[in-house]
Order: C-alpha cells, then sequence, then structure tokens
C-alpha cells in the first residue's frame, strides 16, 4: 500500500504540471548568445569570470582565446559598502557588488554597449569587530557575488539578442 504523504504528493506534483506550473530556471533562456566569443579582462584567473565563462559554455556558446569572433570585455566586481543610517541594534548598511560588460562584434562594431550589472543587500552591523561578524560580512559578499552571477549571464543574453534584432532592423532599411 502506498504511503498517504506520498500519494499526496504525487498528486500535488501532477496537479501542478498539468496547469504548466514549472520551476524556475527550468525553462527556456530568453535571448541568445554568441555561438563563439572571446573574453577579455583584467584577470581571467579570477573565481568570477571563471564562474561566467562557465556558464557561457553551459549555455552553449564557444569561448575561444583568438580569432575573429565577438569579444566580451568585463571588468572585475567592485565592491561597495556604505552606512545608510542607525537602526536599533547597530547601522544599517548597504552592500554593493558591481561589474561592467561590453561586447565588440567582429568588424569593431559595438554591439553591447557598457552594461552595468549590480547587485546589492541590506544587513544591520552591530559594531562588534568579532570573527563571527566577520564570518557573517564574508558570507553575505559570497551571496552577493552569487546574485551577481545569476545576472550577469542572462543579461548579456537579451541585449545580444536586441542587438541583433537592431542591426536586422538596420539593414532591412
Amino acid at each position: 500500500m502506498m504511503n498517504r504523504r506520498a500519494f499526496l504528493a504525487l498528486s500535488a506534483a501532477g496537479l501542478l504540471t498539468g496547469c504548466g506550473f514549472r520551476l524556475r530556471g527550468t525553462g527556456t533562456p530568453m535571448g541568445q548568445l554568441p555561438e563563439s566569443l572571446r573574453i577579455e579582462t583584467t584577470d581571467p584567473y579570477s573565481p568570477i569570470v571563471q564562474n561566467i565563462t562557465r556558464q557561457l559554455k553551459d549555455q552553449g556558446a564557444t569561448v575561444v582565446s583568438s580569432g575573429s569572433v565577438p569579444v566580451l570585455k568585463l571588468t572585475l566586481p567592485t565592491l561597495t559598502d556604505r552606512v545608510l543610517g542607525p537602526v536599533s541594534g547597530g547601522d544599517q548598511t548597504e552592500l554593493a557588488l558591481e561589474m561592467t560588460y561590453s561586447l565588440v562584434g567582429n568588424d569593431l562594431v559595438l554591439l553591447i554597449p557598457e552594461t552595468k550589472v549590480r547587485a546589492t543587500l541590506i544587513y544591520v552591523d552591530g559594531g562588534a569587530d568579532t570573527s563571527a561578524e566577520d564570518q557573517r560580512v564574508a558570507q553575505l559578499k559570497r551571496s552577493l557575488e552569487s546574485d551577481l552571477l545569476r545576472q550577469i549571464v542572462p543579461s548579456i543574453r537579451v541585449r545580444y539578442e536586441q542587438a541583433l534584432k537592431q542591426t536586422d532592423a538596420s539593414k532591412a532599411n
């Protein structure tokens, strides 16, 4: 005999599937990427650039080191923090991680102008100089980096598709 809990879970899954429910990130991604591209950055071995390269490869783009292909120019992320003001328990602080990119085509035509991608979060800084507080801030910075990574490749996809549509429209006229 089937467990009642398992039966209810399977029934709920069947109903959700039947009505068109899809988990976030499992659908087709918006936009498109160049078939192959080259990445230019000041530090190609930084973890964030390596993650972006891996995401691009996972989504079907071929990343090459040379050749006549579009060039994705990435800046390294910059972290800023600013105190927004006092609240009970400490100071309200905003952390922001920002990086920019641009895409230059084979014929040196700017396909995507310099675009900023930014991830922010606000937390309450207790003001204590303890290792626990340092670890908490380090964890917040890692979550900011993962937020930025989730935004950058979809942003490139959408902007690249817009650039293709714009060049197609200008060729038609």
